[in-house]
């Protein structure tokens, strides 16, 4: 499957504890990618040598790449050095169990948090959850979700994939990051109560 960057393509950074920018690829040769940034950054926020990872939305699933930011030009012009070849996560694969229980979830974008909305967490696994609600998730979004798993669990993930949910809803696929294990234990202590029962 390829994994074409090319102008006017969509794609999203992760930036170090700042959760997701978004940009539109100006142009692309071999391992060199100009982004234009639609989210305004913070003075300082983005340094010249930082490493990121950059991400390519997919029906399938999401690519990924590792890059370093050479530059950070006028006009939110960013560019970047492909470091990896594009790795695919792919949806959920793992055992899912039914949930549908309510979670406050929030965009977390260029290091700001957005307002909180209720959405429905409809079921879950070791990798990830998936989210209705009226909210309008992206694809490639960082979001925070907290729910009640027994405690209070807060959970951050990104948007593998998302789409309208008839009538007037929306779907988000949200696979978890690295680094919250803790969190991931109690979604994997919840899943295996469920299985029990």
């Amino acid at each position: 499957m390829a994994a074409p960057l090319e102008p006017g393509i969509r794609v999203s950074l992760e930036l170090p504890e700042a959760g997701t920018c978004v940009g539109v690829v100006d142009s692309k040769d071999e391992a060199r990618v100009v982004l234009s940034l639609l989210d305004d950054l913070r003075e300082g926020e983005l340094q010249a040598g930082t490493t990121l990872e950059l991400f390519m939305p997919r029906p399938q699933g999401i690519y990924h790449w590792l890059c370093v930011l050479r530059a950070l030009g006028a006009g939110q012009r960013a560019e970047l050095e492909l470091l990896s070849s594009p790795v695919f996560v792919q949806r959920r694969l793992g055992q899912r169990v039914e949930a549908g229980l309510l979670a406050e979830v929030r965009r977390i974008r260029s290091s700001r948090r957005g307002p909180v909305h209720e959405m429905r967490v409809v079921d879950l696994s070791h990798g990830g959850l998936k989210l209705e609600g009226l909210f309008q998730v992206s694809t490639g979004d960082t979001l925070e979700v907290t729910v009640e798993l027994g405690a209070p669990v807060q959970l951050m993930g990104r948007a593998v994939m998302a789409y309208p949910a008839p009538p007037d809803q929306w779907a988000a696929h949200v696979s978890f990051l690295e680094g919250q294990r803790p969190a991931v234990d109690v979604v994997d202590g919840y899943i295996a109560q469920r299985m029990k029962a």
